[in-house]
């Protein structure tokens, strides 16, 4: 019996899925940010990770209206230069929202792919594997010097708001905050915010200035400014806002901001409730460089004193950034 032996050459490989932007590591911000008193609205602060598998891991942080979550300390109380005199922010343990002093709790996996709109953007499209994400879009900028680009928000059905920045820096590179005080003057911030019955839309300078480090930690930097439409209390003309910036991990992007107003504690030397608390991703470009940050509020209001107590929540999807 005769056998016919074929030679087959080596097989290709599959070719590799490009990267959106051609960039690997994304932090992401995003949230259902709805008017209304529905008490259901929520944001999320993570990772994207992609693969030239084609493949995309998410690792955020959560919070839900249907699930407030409480304030707690980060462990760090600002002293020395920074805080103490009337001119400086008050003594107090900086705050964050509970659960981002611990590992992101969420875990999803799926499929993506990139397409260009009619207009050349480049877009990509997530299929996530479980069932209850459904799909989302993003387009795709790359910033004009190349090391780091964006997703701006395109659409879902899960949620109405978002930003995203990525490179190819791990997500354990972060930026100390000496780097961050150097080159945060040229900043702008955007958010969408949800409260009182509405979402706004606020785009401005960062202009907290002149941040100060702490001279007895180098994690925090803090500023007092004075802010006469924000800090309006019956009976009061103290309109000292107290800023702080907290790092909250030292080998991942976690950085945290606490901002409140002295009118509100005049009784107290720290607020023991209400306060604004936005947990913030470093956005790290190509070459180790601080860009800015990617952060959500999840200020949550604490007390029973009302009939409808979620109506004064504040939930907000924000960046500041050097570019956006």
């Amino acid at each position: 019996m005769a056998f016919i032996v074929v030679l087959l050459g080596p097989v290709a490989p599959a070719s590799a899925q490009a990267l959106p932007g051609g960039k690997a590591n994304y932090v992401m911000s995003f949230g259902l940010l709805r008017q209304g008193t529905s008490g259901d609205n929520w944001v999320r602060l993570g990772t994207y990770q992609f693969g030239t598998d084609g493949r995309v891991q998410s690792r955020t942080w959560w919070w839900d209206q249907r699930q407030p979550a409480a304030r707690v300390g980060t462990g760090a109380v600002p002293s020395g230069a920074c805080s103490g005199t009337t001119g400086t922010v008050r003594q107090c343990e900086i705050q964050t929202v509970g659960g981002f002093t611990s590992a992101a709790s969420e875990q999803r996996s799926g499929r993506y792919r990139l397409y260009n709109a009619d207009d050349g953007r480049q877009i990509v499209n997530i299929d996530w594997d479980q069932d209850s994400w459904l799909s989302e879009e993003w387009s795709v900028h790359l910033a004009p010097d190349g090391t780091y680009s964006q997703l701006s928000f395109k659409y879902s059905k899960k949620f109405t708001h978002g930003y995203g920045y990525g490179s190819n820096a791990a997500f354990t590179e972060r930026r100390a905050m000496s780097t961050v005080l150097k080159a945060q003057a040229g900043t702008t911030m955007t958010y969408y915010r949800a409260a009182h019955d509405e979402v706004k839309f606020v785009k401005s300078t960062w202009g907290l200035d002149p941040w100060r480090q702490c001279t007895t930690s180098t994690s925090c930097l803090t500023v007092k400014t004075q802010a006469p439409k924000s800090c309006s209390c019956a009976g009061s003309d103290n309109k000292g806002l107290n800023n702080y910036i907290q790092k909250v991990g030292s080998y991942d992007r976690r950085d945290t901001f606490w901002h409140w107003c002295d009118c509100f504690t005049e009784k107290a030397p720290c607020p023991r409730g209400n306060s604004h608390v936005y947990p913030l991703l470093q956005i790290i470009d190509d070459n180790g460089g601080w860009r800015g940050w990617v952060g959500v509020e999840a200020a949550f209001y604490p007390y029973k004193d009302m009939a409808d107590p979620r109506s004064h929540d504040m939930l907000s999807v924000f960046r500041v950034a050097d570019w956006i």
